[in-house]
């Protein structure tokens, strides 16, 4: 198997929350999100010019979030400086954010947002269950305060954290860069505390919702096991409910490109990215090949930065497809598994269309290339 082939199996979890109704036009494609330490104390800093003791604050995403959205301690710290992403337990009310019912607590953990896409994270602890089983729930998420609102909807997945990242190569391994076990079980759901994570990835929808300082609603009914063949086995049926404002700031910028993508038939006129997601505008200079499985534009899977080092396998789940009935105009949105410095990136990496069959192909974004 290839490692394209492995990165698309590992493309796709089993919580969904799909738009019913909105879509770019009747041809739209989404790709799904990857199957997906408490807080540091305070160091007190004497300042030279008063006797006030400051607290210099180390902000760690926990493991759930850190996996998920691979992140040096750098860009974690900055990013929580800058406003993208909070860390509840850094909050002074955070036991007000945590939720006990039937013996188990539920708390948020992390958050990491941009003007298109959010990450959340939630520690569950008091959930019983052994280093071989497979945990999972039932939840619901929704933007703003009306459930039954357009406004609400939102393209998404969830699951309990696993352990398992994507390397450079497309490959899965576990957080520390280990292979996978090959014993027919290969999640590490447990952390050394014998709590859980679960991580929800998010996506708002294109003149219907937007992420930034919007509230989110995280509405948790059940946690359990799945079993043979997939089927899930509640274990504590509970009410674990969620009311979190997003945080406002996206740290993203919108490039002018204007370049073909070779092997294509688009253009990229613009991109808008972030440190977390990115969406790729076309022009679609003539009619595409679409099937059943694909609508023919080219897919972004990844980045050449200006150091040379290639990250080819960097889109986490999103959404393709036309923004106009003539289909002269495109879109390609994904989120990253990782933090990217974008004043570093020197290419994007795209397959010319999703149906796989090319080779991948490189548009440099500096002028005159």
């Amino acid at each position: 198997m290839k490692s394209r082939d492995l990165y698309l199996s590992m493309v796709g979890i089993d919580d969904t929350v799909l738009a019913k109704a909105y879509k770019y036009t009747e041809e739209k494609k989404i790709l799904k999100f990857h199957k997906p330490l408490s807080f540091v104390a305070c160091i007190c800093l004497v300042l030279l010019a008063s006797a006030t003791a400051v607290a210099a604050i180390h902000h760690f995403w926990g493991r759930g979030m850190s996996g998920t959205l691979k992140s040096t301690d750098t860009q974690q710290q900055a990013l929580t400086e800058q406003g993208q992403a909070i860390v509840y337990p850094e909050l002074t009310d955070y036991s007000s954010y945590q939720v006990t019912d039937q013996g188990v607590t539920i708390a948020p953990e992390a958050v990491v947002v941009d003007d298109k896409f959010a990450y959340v994270s939630f520690k569950v602890t008091g959930l019983n269950i052994s280093d071989k089983e497979e945990p999972g729930a039932e939840v619901d998420y929704y933007l703003g305060d009306d459930k039954a609102s357009e406004a609400s909807w939102l393209n998404g997945s969830s699951s309990f954290y696993d352990g398992i990242v994507i390397d450079d190569n497309g490959m899965g391994v576990y957080e520390d860069g280990t292979p996978l076990e090959q014993d027919g079980f290969i999640g590490h759901y447990i952390d050394e505390n014998g709590d859980l994570e679960y991580v929800i990835q998010l996506q708002a929808l294109d003149g219907v919702n937007n992420i930034l300082g919007n509230t989110l609603h995280v509405d948790f009914s059940s946690l359990g096991i799945y079993g043979e063949k997939t089927e899930y086995k509640q274990l504590v049926k509970g009410k674990w409910d969620f009311e979190l404002k997003l945080p406002t700031v996206s740290n993203g910028q919108t490039i002018t490109v204007n370049k073909d993508v070779p092997n294509s038939n688009c253009t990229i006129t613009t991109i808008d990215i972030s440190p977390v997601s990115i969406t790729v505008n076309y022009k679609v200079n003539k009619p595409v090949e679409k099937n059943e499985d694909s609508i023919g534009i080219p897919e972004f899977t990844g980045f050449v930065m200006k150091d040379g080092t290639r990250m080819p396998y960097v889109a986490n789940g999103g959404t393709d497809g036309f923004t106009d009935e003539t289909e002269q105009y495109a879109v390609c949105a994904r989120a990253f598994d990782r933090v990217i410095d974008i004043s570093e990136v020197k290419s994007l990496l795209l397959w010319p269309d999703d149906e796989g069959g090319k080779e991948e192909v490189e548009v440099d974004l500096t002028t005159g290339q």
